[in-house]
């Protein structure tokens, strides 16, 4: 019994490692797999006590399992020296901003939509990336384009997904110290509200282009969650968004690749991207890009401020010839769903 449950979670491990590098768009079932990933690392770090403890040769199972996935286990936990910004450093903040909870069902939190808005006015990162972001040049309070640059402090680009009846924007913005020399946008053929827009800035005499980018939604609506009354159809409703955003994301993921292999320049990738370090998406662009919280963050980088408390869906990423001397998630700014992350960097000689 002990053989065969040892050999069972050793070939599932392996075959949940393996789910990551498969498309979900070519096979969903991959997308689900590899949600297993934290389970089956706990697991098998519980079997490696275990054994260890009851001196049994059983032990080298989950050994060569944690060995194997180490690359997962250090996107979990990551422990690094904090070095303060050397002087050519230059900082980018990465914050989805839930359209300042302008929503008629967050109007309640209005005040906090102000809060935020002032925070990141204030805030003194040298590059500010936001995602659902939402402009209203009427409003004395939603016209954050221009509260955001603080008269020519700042550059701005936003490129918006849709429009209001009151022509308020929604989309996505990035603003900049440095002068943006060229501008762009990514569209994703399949969903027209989820895209990525890009900038090239000019800072200390380098050109680095920087992409900021809102990947499928989950959709989860946790409200329902738990709902033990309604759990066959909430959960088999859930388990269908799933299964849509696992496709759309690997979809959008390959063709935001495609752009970065283009780049004439060293490039930072920024945003909410809805999906956890074990996943496809996350694969894909580790297989390009490193990952900043990896690199210099620490602890276990939780960006998610909701029920779901335990998802890093928000990231930078970053091409050689750039180091990050620190990465931060500002977990007491609470205005929003996500945690601001922020991460500061120096141009490679």
């Amino acid at each position: 019994m002990v053989k065969a449950f040892n050999i069972f979670i050793f070939v599932i491990t392996l075959l949940a490692y393996v789910s990551t590098y498969v498309s979900p768009e070519k096979f969903w079932v991959a997308g689900f797999l590899s949600l297993a990933i934290p389970g089956l690392l706990l697991l098998n770090v519980l079997l490696l006590l275990f054994y260890l403890f009851k001196g049994r040769i059983w032990f080298l199972f989950p050994l060569i399992a944690l060995l194997a996935g180490y690359r997962y286990l250090s996107a979990s936990f990551s422990v690094n020296p904090q070095n303060g910004p050397e002087v050519d450093s230059f900082s980018v903040l990465n914050y989805n901003v839930r359209v300042f909870n302008s929503y008629a069902y967050l109007q309640k939190e209005n005040q906090t939509g102000k809060s935020m808005i002032d925070w990141i006015a204030d805030h003194d990162a040298d590059v500010k990336c936001l995602q659902e972001f939402y402009n209203e040049d009427s409003s004395n309070l939603y016209n954050t384009f221009s509260r955001i640059r603080r008269g020519d402090q700042y550059h701005g680009y936003v490129r918006s997904s849709a429009t209001n009846r009151i022509g308020g924007q929604f989309g996505l913005a990035i603003f900049s110290r440095f002068p943006i020399l060229t501008k762009g946008e990514v569209t994703f053929r399949d969903n027209k509200q989820q895209h990525a827009i890009y900038t090239d800035l000019l800072i200390n005499q380098d050109t680095v282009r920087v992409y900021n980018v809102h990947l499928q939604s989950m959709s989860i609506d946790e409200r329902k969650i738990g709902d033990m009354e309604k759990a066959k159809e909430n959960y088999t409703a859930i388990a269908r968004k799933l299964k849509f955003g696992f496709i759309n994301r690997a979809r959008q993921i390959d063709n935001l690749i495609l752009h970065i292999n283009q780049s004439p320049h060293r490039v930072i990738v920024c945003g909410d991207f809805n999906d956890l370090p074990y996943s496809y998406t996350y694969s894909r662009l580790k297989g390009r890009l490193h990952n900043a919280f990896e690199e210099a963050g620490n602890g276990l980088g939780f960006s998610y401020n909701g029920k779901l408390f335990f998802l890093r869906i928000d990231n930078q990423f970053y091409s050689e010839g750039l180091e990050p001397q620190n990465f931060e998630t500002y977990r007491d700014v609470t205005y929003s769903d996500h945690y601001p992350v922020q991460a500061s960097y120096i141009v490679a000689e």
